[in-house]
């Protein structure tokens, strides 16, 4: 392969890696790269050395500097507060049945909600429990 050839490899890799961000082609564009350059200078003059060359370059970035990346770009994912919500009070708005959602106001949020047993309307409720975005809840207790 040609020094332009290896140049439009790392140039679709580069592509693929904005369009996807999984640092998996941003390895495979860098690597083509390197190899480009061995093959300008003369040092890689077979498809099979280059080929080969390409490849343990490529494991060696994912190996060794991948880990590292992901760590250094690692984001701070802010965790939802929505297990906020368990042990909170509510009123059911909507019939709740083991087999049918229903929905549930607690503080002063609409939600859908579930329970095992039938709960009516305008009796109080207790979250004890999220599953997606449905709320787990029970009677509350009689205070």
């Amino acid at each position: 392969m040609s020094v332009l050839q290896w140049v439009l490899v790392a140039l679709v890799c580069g592509i693929i890696e904005l369009a996807s961000a999984g640092l998996w082609f941003l390895w495979l564009a860098l690597a083509a790269l390197l190899t480009s350059l061995g093959v300008k200078t003369g040092l890689l003059a077979s498809l099979q050395a280059q080929l080969l060359v390409f490849a343990v370059i490529t494991m060696a970035f994912i190996v060794f500097t991948r880990p590292l990346a992901l760590k250094f770009l690692e984001t701070k994912d802010t965790p939802s507060n929505v297990n906020a919500l368990i042990g909170q009070h509510g009123i059911v708005t909507q019939e709740i049945s083991p087999i049918h959602y229903g929905q549930a106001k607690v503080n002063g949020e609409i939600w859908t909600a579930t329970a095992e047993e039938d709960i009516d309307v305008d009796i109080r409720i207790r979250v004890i429990g999220i599953q997606g975005v449905k709320l787990i809840v029970e009677k509350a207790p009689q205070e």
